[in-house]
């Protein structure tokens, strides 16, 4: 089996799987819609399966060979009608124009059931590729007048509806189908109605994957915009595996795409298929860890600005566990860009780094006047001569959930600044009750 069959098959069947989660996810109210979705997703599926079993097929396959042709036609009838009535059941034009194009759809269905002739004379089958000579008349240009009226009101509808969409979330995910079905709509026409009919039968498949992905493309947006709720934990599983996988088959694709036009080759080795899949799954598998490894470096490494999202998301997984304060000052002082962040905690100091810091100064700073509006304490003389000396700018009460005050963080200079900014201060006081919850209070004030 060739690589294009083989990447038909598993997007068909990517395809159908967005399909399902989205119907079990949607609310009552969208149920309808996903329904139309889903049956527009087995649609694209009998349309890409016919035609990647159809090139995959062995010449000694001709009385299976009708049958699948079937499957190529109604398939993609029965995807583009129920994609309109996706967009457009929910309004009185919607239902009579999806009405309309399904009775349509249901009386060419018949036409070639009865006689396949009307639509192809002959077919071929052969190791240089198959092929279907198909009848240039009556029958192929209404069949083709059929997907010009009907993908272009599924445009108009999907259109319309992102107009009419309440939420901004709503009319992302739509403008991202309409943008990715136009595409996939106009290379449909041109290799899947236009070169057919021109005796080019072997790039037939270039239709059905481009709307593949489109389909994949839209169902990401669902999830994204939060159009769908994927609330149970094997749904996020499954949601995961084919966006993942999505991946790995777009990969492949560009992956064949290249090769076949460097090396003129139209089917690679089957070492070099399974070298290239195991190094996009090694690839997918590494990317929490990648995009970690990249979150991490970017926040280290832009001092004129804190990346508050990445600082928010570490502290978020460091209060699941017992976390060590240095380390946690050090994590602080690196990605808030401080010269020296500290906590003092029961007369103790856990700094960044080490501050030759007296137990009697110590005293003074936890003695400090408690704040009445926000979290910064105003130093005294004592404690500012001290600030001085070692190269500290601020401190900032911490206090468990019932607001009690356990302890302080001490910050040093900003880098990158010649001096301290009310903004520094500001961005680190949002983080600051994140800071005082990581912290185990109560472990350290038993100590």
């Amino acid at each position: 089996m060739s690589l294009i069959s083989i990447l038909l098959i598993a997007t068909a069947v990517l395809t159908v799987s967005s399909g399902l989660i989205s119907l079990i996810g949607s609310s009552r109210v969208d149920r309808g819609r996903a329904a139309w979705l889903l049956a527009s997703n087995v649609g694209a599926v009998i349309w890409a399966l016919s035609i990647g079993i159809y090139l995959a097929l062995p010449v000694t396959a001709e009385e299976i060979a009708p049958t699948v042709i079937m499957g190529i036609y109604t398939g993609a009838m029965l995807m583009s009608t129920a994609l309109l009535g996706h967009m457009a059941w929910q309004y009185r034009w919607g239902k009579f124009a999806t009405l309309f194009f399904i009775a349509w759809a249901v009386v060419l269905a018949v036409l070639i059931l009865n006689d396949t002739s009307i639509l192809y004379t002959s077919f071929e089958l052969s190791n240089a590729g198959n092929t279907v000579h198909l009848v240039n008349g009556w029958y192929y240009w209404i069949y083709t007048i059929f997907f010009v009226l009907n993908i272009s009101s599924f445009l108009v509808a999907t259109y319309y509806h992102a107009l009419k969409a309440a939420s901004k979330r709503a009319k992302e995910g739509d403008y991202i189908l309409l943008g990715g079905l136009t595409i996939s709509g106009a290379l449909s026409a041109v290799f899947d109605l236009i070169l057919p009919i021109m005796g080019r039968y072997d790039l037939i498949w270039v239709g059905p994957l481009s709307v593949s992905i489109s389909m994949l493309a839209y169902f990401y947006a669902i999830l994204k915009y939060r159009i769908v709720s994927v609330s149970a934990r094997w749904l996020r599983v499954m949601a995961y595996m084919v966006i993942m996988s999505a991946g790995a088959a777009i990969y492949m694709i560009l992956f064949y795409l290249i090769f076949t036009a460097l090396f003129k080759i139209p089917n690679p080795s089957t070492s070099i298929l399974v070298l290239n899949f195991l190094m996009i799954i090694i690839v997918l598998l590494l990317m929490p860890v990648i995009n970690e490894v990249k979150a991490s470096i970017g926040s280290l490494i832009s001092v004129g600005q804190v990346d508050i999202a990445y600082v928010i998301k570490k502290l978020n997984h460091l209060a699941t566990r017992n976390v060590d304060l240095r380390d946690l000052a050090g994590f602080l002082a690196d990605h808030l860009h401080f010269a020296y962040i500290g906590f003092v905690i029961n007369g103790r100091l856990y700094g960044s780094k080490s501050l030759a810091m007296s137990s009697q100064e110590l005293s003074s700073i936890t003695h400090l006047r408690q704040t009445t509006n926000g979290v910064w304490q105003v130093p005294n003389k004592t404690v500012q001569k001290t600030f001085d000396e070692l190269g500290l700018y601020a401190v900032a009460e911490l206090r468990n959930a019932k607001g009690k005050t356990f302890g302080q963080l001490l910050v040093g200079k900003p880098l990158g600044k010649a001096t301290f900014e009310r903004r520094d201060l500001l961005q680190l006081e949002m983080i600051i009750n994140l800071v005082a919850t990581v912290i185990d209070s109560e472990k350290h004030l038993r100590a």
